[in-house]
């Protein structure tokens, strides 16, 4: 089917009627009359060959056919909103597009962005967040920030600029630490070790880094990302493994600490990708910022923070 063969009015006001179930509803946010709707409804069903609402006296209900549709118009719209929106960014300022993995973002980007923009006056950041195995959306970024390289065409984004490599060490809440001090690798066995299904063995090679052998880490509490894991921690469940640049230098933020900062594993590296329709003077200058903050983050310096 060729596109300009699609009734788009149509499929835009059924789309409406969808989701509001009610055609005087879907009239009032067209700004049409409900006859209209109807109108349009009853074409496309015709174009189709099949009924997409059962109607009743005052509500409408979709058919099996009508839902299908349904789902994947009303999704199509969406990214067709989203995508005019970008375009659409206030031109009175400069926003950079970036995604980044949730942990990373969280801990890492998030608490920095607001001195950023108070640094350089008319820009923007937009974070997005991506999750393990998840391929990165090239598409609707200006600058895509990985945890590991990324396996992309060369073609379609720039070259990898390294940020900083991963310094993984057990994070608990202060509250925890407080209560039950780690002054020591030993004193990790009382805590309750809180691990991430997408980070397996963390855990086991820094016990193994530690000294203390390699125990079968089990029990506690186990969730998909590290993510989700830090909120566990930050309720004072037990500890985590996770990079200590994320924590050593941040301020008090999430009242999470490192406890033995200085006896580590070596992780994963996070690479930063411009992608084609990025403006490169703008990421490149937020590249740099951020190849800073990394830096600082590796001595444990504060950095920039809101």
């Amino acid at each position: 089917m060729r596109e300009r063969e699609l009734p788009l009015n149509a499929l835009r006001a059924f789309a409406i009627a969808a989701r509001s179930r009610n055609l005087t509803e879907a009239a009032e946010q067209l700004g049409v009359t409900h006859g209209a709707v109807s109108k349009q409804i009853v074409a496309l069903e015709d174009w189709l060959g099949q009924s997409l609402f059962s109607r009743h006296k005052r509500t409408l209900e979709l058919t099996p056919y009508g839902r299908i549709l349904a789902d994947r118009v009303g999704e199509s719209l969406r990214g067709i909103a989203e995508a005019c929106a970008y375009v659409r960014r206030d031109r009175t300022r400069k926003v950079i597009s970036v995604e980044a993995p949730a942990t990373f973002a969280m801990y890492f980007l998030l608490p920095r962005i607001k001195a950023f923009e108070a640094a350089h006056d008319g820009m923007s950041v937009w974070i997005s967040t991506s999750v393990t195995g998840q391929q990165a959306d090239l598409s609707r970024h200006d600058l895509v920030i990985s945890r590991g390289e990324l396996v992309q065409s060369t073609a379609r984004i720039g070259a990898p600029v390294p940020l900083l490599e991963e310094r993984l060490t057990p994070v608990g809440a202060a509250s925890l630490l407080e209560h039950k001090p780690v002054r020591g690798p030993a004193d990790i066995g009382g805590h309750t070790a809180i691990a991430s299904s997408s980070r397996p063995g963390d855990w086991e090679a820094w016990f193994a880094q530690a000294g203390l052998g390699n125990p079968l880490v089990e029990g506690g509490h186990r969730f998909d990302h590290l993510h989700v894991a830090l909120h566990a921690v930050r309720d004072g469940l037990g500890l985590t493994i996770a990079p200590s640049q994320f924590f050593g230098g941040t301020p008090d933020l999430y009242r999470m600490r490192c406890p033995l900062p200085d006896l580590v594993t070596k992780g994963k590296s996070y690479f930063a990708y411009s992608t084609p329709q990025a403006e490169a003077r703008l990421t490149e200058l937020f590249i740099r910022w951020l190849q800073e903050q990394c830096r600082l983050s590796e001595q444990g310096a504060p950095g920039a923070f809101a």
